[in-house]
């Protein structure tokens, strides 16, 4: 990804505010970007909800439909107040997922952005069906926005894993800094990268038997292998060594640890292949750890999964 010309905006209808707008403003602004403004709506519902409850269901379908557009106009012409060209469009159907792949299929931006609610209390996001869908299916990255305010001037941790564990190709840790890199200097940002290395378990499955793995290296010829990778890749990109992450310890776990300890406002993360299942998953270990960061998302998967 070199630019982000045009980005795809999921707004929430009936909400008070748009925390995706928000992002996507911060980011319009900073890279020139066109914005397009996408509400879905549907709602099944018996004529006797209906108001008033004389109303037909093409007039409930009209009138709310009318209401989705006149909150799309506004946020337009809000942008444009800010020499951001910016456009909408109401959908009406289900599941909300299909509607916007598709619409990502038709007007192929270059970044998705999605409202994410985030709970202190509980340290969880409360992702939708929808959210979990479009972190695995989407094709272009997706934003998970869950503070826009802490996106231009923060730090951004792009984590990234040398070792390649996990059918993770090599160059997705390549892309991801790459993104990162370019988004820190768009956003005035200061780019940190982490790589969580977890000892691999020294056992074996064959058949219904555990077995010890004889061809395991040392666990310290395996964490020195982990630690010279990424100083390399480091090193390849330009990253100092104090914005420099490497721990060795649980990935679910230390991942948000660090976001937390450095304050950042964005952390990108990458998609992997699971091929037998012929669909993209972010990984048992990343999703946990999407479900625990309080801070905004990047999810991008390798170019050649486009």
């Amino acid at each position: 990804m070199d630019a982000l010309r045009n980005i795809l905006v999921l707004m929430e209808p009936g909400a008070e505010s748009q925390p995706a707008f928000d992002a996507a403003m911060v980011l319009a602004r900073r890279f020139g970007s066109r914005l397009e403004l996408l509400v879905g709506e549907f709602q099944d519902l018996h004529s006797a909800y209906f108001d008033p409850m004389t109303a037909t269901l093409q007039e409930f379908h009209d009138s709310l439909m009318a209401g989705h557009r006149a909150m799309l106009e506004r946020y337009v012409q809000a942008a444009a107040d800010e020499g951001v060209n910016a456009l909408g469009e109401a959908l009406w159907g289900t599941p909300f997922h299909e509607i916007v792949l598709a619409r990502v299929a038709a007007t192929k931006p270059d970044l998705v952005v999605k409202h994410s609610v985030f709970h202190n209390r509980i340290e969880r996001t409360l992702f939708t069906g929808s959210d979990w869908h479009l972190i695995r299916d989407c094709p272009v990255p997706l934003l998970l926005v869950k503070d826009p305010a802490r996106l231009a001037g923060a730090r951004i941790l792009v984590c990234v894993d040398p070792m390649h564990t996990h059918d993770k190709p090599a160059a997705l840790d390549k892309q991801l800094l790459r993104s990162g890199a370019m988004l820190a200097h768009r956003l005035e940002g200061e780019l940190h990268a982490l790589h969580v290395f977890s000892i691999p378990a020294p056992v074996g499955v064959v058949g219904d038997a555990y077995i010890a793995s004889a061809a395991m290296p040392p666990i310290e010829d395996s964490i020195e292998s982990a630690r010279i990778a990424h100083r390399d890749l480091m090193t390849a990109h330009g990253i100092p060594a104090d914005r420099s992450h490497f721990q060795v310890g649980v990935p679910a776990r230390d991942i948000v640890a660090q976001a937390r300890e450095l304050q950042v406002g964005l952390v990108l993360m990458g998609a992997v292949s699971r091929r037998r299942l012929e669909r993209w998953f972010v990984g048992s270990t990343a999703e946990s750890v999407l479900d625990r960061l309080p801070c905004n998302v990047w999810v991008e998967k390798p170019k050649s999964a486009k």
